[in-house]
């Protein structure tokens, strides 16, 4: 690349933050330059991955509440498809009382 294709970041770190990444870059074979490239790299792919704005994000915001029903529709008591039987242990138990029988 030709310096006409390239283009100069730059930043202020603190003491702190310039020896962790001093020392970041050294413990992977690389300058600084190279670090701070690849940092900023990462930084922007991971800011378009998780873009907020993504419709995956805003589907639920675009649905009219009255568009969803009040209440399920299907009733698991009465759909044999949804109900597995049993294969586990045939020990006994005992269901708590139920707490909101309590006075």
């Amino acid at each position: 690349m030709s310096s006409n294709d390239t283009k100069h970041v730059q930043t202020e770190l603190s003491e702190d933050e310039y020896e962790r990444f001093r020392e970041f870059a050294t413990e992977r074979g690389l300058s600084l330059k190279e670090a701070g490239h690849e940092a900023l790299i990462e930084w922007a792919e991971r800011q378009q991955r998780a873009n907020p704005n993504d419709r995956a994000f805003t589907v639920l915001d675009e649905l009219e509440a009255d568009s969803l029903p009040d209440r399920a529709q299907t009733d698991a008591r009465k759909e044999d498809d949804l109900v597995d039987k049993w294969h586990g242990s045939d020990e006994s138990f005992t269901l708590a009382d139920d707490p909101s029988a309590q006075s």
